[in-house]
């Protein structure tokens, strides 16, 4: 589910409630400000999948490496 915010939306509630559109303008302009770092549930899972697939390949990379050398010795 991602996050959306209709900032222009936002805008024309306010307005409509009374505010002056400069400070309309201000509210929504600090509210994306603050929710533009979140995260979704989705991105995370997402990043978090492909930060576990590096890792394992690395980790795969490095155990192959170790049996080669291994055998060489012998």
């Amino acid at each position: 589910m991602a996050l959306t915010f209709n900032s222009r939306e936002a805008v024309q509630k306010l307005l409509g409630r009374g505010l002056p559109e400069p400070a309309a303008d201000g509210i929504v302009e600090v509210v994306e400000d603050a929710t533009s770092p979140l995260v979704t549930r989705d991105i995370l899972h997402a990043e978090l999948y492909r930060a576990l697939w590096v890792f394992g390949t690395g980790m795969v990379a490095t155990v192959g490496v170790i049996v080669g050398v291994a055998a060489a010795l012998d």
